[in-house]
C-alpha cells in the first residue's frame, strides 16, 4: 500500500519498538539500534578498541525515565562496572543481554504500546505447533486412507498446508489498529531516510539530526545511505559530523551498526562498506 513520505518518525516510537513492529520479531538488529539509541540520549558512550570491531561502553547518565527494556538493557550491559567491552559480553555473566532484552521488547509493544493483540512470540509458536500438527495429521491420513480409493491426497494436503503455515509463522502476530497506524508512518519515516538526498535534509534547531535517526536507519536497513548523505554534505561544507558526545575515537558510529549486525539473521543485515573517519 503507498504511504506518505514522513520527515520524523511516529511519536514516543524508539527504534527497538519499531523494528519489533515492523517483521513481528524482536531481532538482534533491534538490540543494537536501542543500544546505540540510549548512547544518543546520553546513556552510555561507544568507543571503538581497535579495527577488527572491538568496542568499549561506557555509562553515561543515570537510567532514569526509561522504559523497562531500556532498564534491563543497561543494568546487565553494566552489572559488572561502568565500563564493559565486547570482549567482556562473551562470557556466560552477559548471556541474558540479548534474550533478556528481546523478551522485554515484545512485552512492549504487545502489553504496553498494545501494537499487537498478542505477545507475537506465543502467536507465532502455536502457529508453528498448528502446522506441525497438521503435517502429522497428514502423515496418518494420508497412510490410513492410501489403501482406500487413493484417497491418500487428502492427507498430502494436510501436509502441503500445515508446512505454509510454519514458513509463513510471522504472519500469525496480527497487529492492532493502533499498530497498523504506526507501522504505517514507520514506512514513511523509512521511506524518507532511504532516499533523503543532501539538499532534502531537514535540520532542527539544536538537534544532531544525523545522530538522532540513525539508530532507526539502522532497523530499517538504510544505514550506508543515511551516512553518505550527510558525508555528501560534510564535502559541501554543511555540516561537520559531532558524534563525540555519544561515540569517540576513531572510525565511522556507522561501523558499530554495522559490526553488530554481522551474523544476524535478522531481514535488516547487511554490513555497509564506509571507512571514512568522522572523529
Amino acid at each position: 500500500t503507498p504511504v506518505a513520505v514522513a520527515f520524523t518518525p511516529p511519536k514516543n516510537a524508539r527504534p527497538g519498538e519499531i523494528g519489533t513492529l515492523l517483521d513481528t520479531s524482536a531481532d538482534k538488529v533491534d538490540v543494537t539500534a536501542t543500544i546505540m539509541d540510549l548512547a544518543v540520549r546520553g546513556y552510555l558512550r561507544i568507543k571503538p578498541l581497535d579495527g577488527k570491531g572491538d568496542y568499549e561502553f561506557e555509562r553515561g547518565k543515570p537510567a532514569e525515565g526509561l522504559e523497562r527494556y531500556e532498564t534491563k538493557l543497561l543494568s546487565t550491559l553494566f552489572s559488572q562496572g561502568s565500563r564493559v567491552t565486547t570482549d567482556d559480553l562473551r562470557s556466560k555473566q552477559y548471556g541474558d543481554l540479548l534474550s533478556g532484552t528481546q523478551t522485554e521488547l515484545r512485552t512492549r509493544v504487545a502489553k504496553e504500546l498494545k501494537w499487537f493483540r498478542a505477545n507475537p512470540l506465543l502467536s507465532q509458536g502455536l502457529a508453528i505447533a498448528a502446522g506441525v500438527g497438521l503435517i502429522l495429521a497428514g502423515v496418518g491420513i494420508g497412510l490410513g486412507l492410501a489403501f482406500l480409493a487413493g484417497l491418500g491426497l487428502v492427507g498430502l494436503a494436510l501436509i502441503v498446508t500445515g508446512l505454509a503455515v510454519i514458513v509463513l509463522h510471522r504472519r500469525f502476530s496480527p497487529r492492532t489498529a493502533e499498530g497498523s497506524a504506526v507501522l504505517a508512518q514507520s514506512r514513511g519515516f523509512k521511506q524518507y531516510l532511504a532516499t533523503a538526498e543532501a539538499d532534502q535534509i531537514r535540520f532542527e534547531e539544536g538537534i544532531d539530526v544525523f545522530s538522532r535517526y540513525l539508530p532507526y536507519a539502522i532497523v530499517f536497513g538504510v544505514t550506508a545511505h543515511w551516512v553518505k548523505v550527510f558525508q555528501d554534505l560534510e564535502a559541501q561544507g554543511r555540516y561537520s559530523f559531532n558524534t563525540g558526545y555519544w561515540y569517540y575515537g576513531v572510525g565511522n558510529p556507522a561501523h558499530f551498526a554495522d559490526s553488530t549486525r554481522t551474523g544476524s539473521s535478522s531481514r535488516r543485515r547487511g554490513p555497509g562498506s564506509r571507512r571514512r573517519s568522522t572523529s
